[in-house]
């Protein structure tokens, strides 16, 4: 039987704007304890709001959500004691170090200050030599991987980010990315949100798809690949008299077959040195998808 921490049921907000803004319509998701779930959509999607919505920062005008067995709605200091919001920029004194910021939020979070928990932690995010120095000295990347490490380092079950990778290099994502993955065994429940599909598709074990209020698809992203997108084979062959060599990518239809385009390449004397099967990647059977679906 499936163990939920989180559950959204119906949720509706709509913005008292002029004129209103509907943010969600009917916004329903469930997390399993100990899995790792994305959340897409373009802007406007309804993913923030769900966010503020799931910390207790904004009440829904109708639905149901729960963290737990507490309602952020009824039960907000209960609900928060279990979750750690990690946004794109943490919540830091810059002017204190990282061992400072460390002790006040765990004051602020009212749980034990465990110095050897935290420093295992900081060594993990290989921050643990810089713990001394003020936050003002840390690049924006070492700033996100404290304020992950600081939350990873609580004991609280649920982990959520809004964009973790936003203004990060490629190689402060990739460092993000690896630090999330070896810490999967810790059994943390994790809810992103994030436009980066490499990085969803690398991390998440499923993704929720959102657009207008709702969420239209929830699935592996392996799975919503094969669904929803176009099955490629890459091929790779020398041909006698060129010394380069070519590469081919062939939609795979009714009519492909692997041993004909196998003979063909034979029949001009070639030499097949790879023929690979894939999938479109995530961003684009996505893009694909919300043109077909909602646009």
């Amino acid at each position: 039987m499936k163990q939920y921490i989180i559950e959204a049921n119906a949720l509706q907000k709509t913005y008292p704007t002029k004129p209103p803004v509907t943010a969600l319509q009917g916004f329903s998701l469930s997390v399993e304890r100990g899995e790792t779930v994305g959340i897409l959509g373009p802007n406007g999607a309804g993913k923030t709001t769900f966010i503020r919505i799931l910390l207790g920062i904004l009440l829904p005008d109708s639905g149901e959500i729960t963290v737990g067995d507490a309602n952020p709605v009824t039960s907000p200091k209960k609900v928060a004691r279990q979750i750690r919001f990690v946004p794109e920029l943490p919540f830091l004194n810059s002017n204190w170090t990282l061992w400072q910021n460390a002790r006040y939020w765990f004051s602020v979070w009212e749980e034990s200050w465990i110095p050897e928990k935290v420093k295992e932690m900081l060594i993990r995010f290989h921050l643990i030599e810089r713990a001394d120095e003020p936050l003002s000295r840390y690049s924006r990347g070492m700033q996100q991987r404290a304020g992950l490490a600081l939350a990873l380092a609580s004991t609280a079950p649920v982990i959520v980010m809004d964009e973790p990778t936003l203004g990060l290099d490629v190689l402060g994502v990739q460092e993000m990315l690896e630090i999330l993955e070896n810490t999967k065994d810790q059994g943390k429940t994790v809810l992103f949100a994030s436009h980066d599909m490499h990085f969803v598709e690398k991390l998440a074990d499923r993704v929720a798809l959102v657009a207008k209020g709702q969420v239209l698809e929830t699935s592996t992203t392996y799975d919503f690949r094969k669904r929803y997108g176009q099955e490629y084979v890459t091929l790779r062959y020398k041909l006698p008299a060129l010394d380069e060599i070519i590469c081919e990518q062939l939609p795979v239809d009714a009519s492909y077959s692997d041993e004909r385009t196998w003979r063909r390449i034979m029949k001009m004397g070639g030499t097949l040195i790879e023929l690979r099967r894939d999938l479109q990647s995530l961003d684009m059977v996505v893009g694909h998808y919300l043109q077909q679906t909602v646009y």
